[in-house]
């Protein structure tokens, strides 16, 4: 009897443990052609047709992203059951070790395509920009994510090495909640 309580609740530690690990997809930075592409496959719900879980995709873009301050565009293409979402959003990077937490502005494009398999989310052309500072040009600089959170950028020792790791982990993070919701409408 032992045995198999200790069985189950050790299969049980697994799955729950796995079903967690499902939520953080992206757990490095990805660069394809020399630009950071973040690409992963979703499985739809089988029991609806692609133009049903198109018509979900599309009423969670729309509930999400209609009204916020940081849209650039959204285009829906219904003959190819298709989004193209380009956005920004304020992230809060973990404290460095002056215990301070910065804030970046990300800019960022995303694409699902929903076919009868399931759908496509490709995140893509990221940049950022930093909060605007007494004394700093009107004129905001922006960096590309190629610039800052791929291995090779990150890999920069001192403050900067640090502010470009941290930049890294909240967007994974964010891009990990992204997929998250994608996930849950399917």
């Amino acid at each position: 009897m032992k045995k198999t309580v200790l069985t189950i609740s050790l299969l049980l530690a697994i799955i729950l443990n796995l079903a967690a690990q499902n939520d953080a997809v992206f757990s490095s930075v990805p660069v394809v052609n020399g630009k950071v592409v973040f690409e992963q496959f979703i499985i739809t719900n089988s029991n609806k047709t692609a133009e049903q879980n198109y018509v979900q995709l599309q009423n969670w873009v729309k509930s999400k992203y209609s009204g916020s301050p940081l849209l650039s565009g959204i285009r829906f293409d219904e003959k190819s059951n298709f989004v193209t979402v380009s956005a920004g959003t304020n992230l809060i990077l973990p404290a460095n070790k002056a215990g301070v937490r910065e804030e970046m502005t990300m800019n960022y494009r995303f694409d699902v395509s929903i076919t009868g398999a399931g759908c496509m989310l490709v995140v893509r052309d990221i940049t950022y920009q930093s909060a605007k500072k007494d004394g700093d040009s009107f004129f905001p600089k922006k960096y590309t994510a190629e610039q800052t959170i791929t291995d090779q950028s990150v890999n920069v020792s001192g403050t900067e090495g640090e502010l470009r790791a941290n930049l890294r982990k909240a967007s994974l993070d964010f891009f990990n909640g992204l997929y998250s919701e994608i996930n849950k409408l399917f």
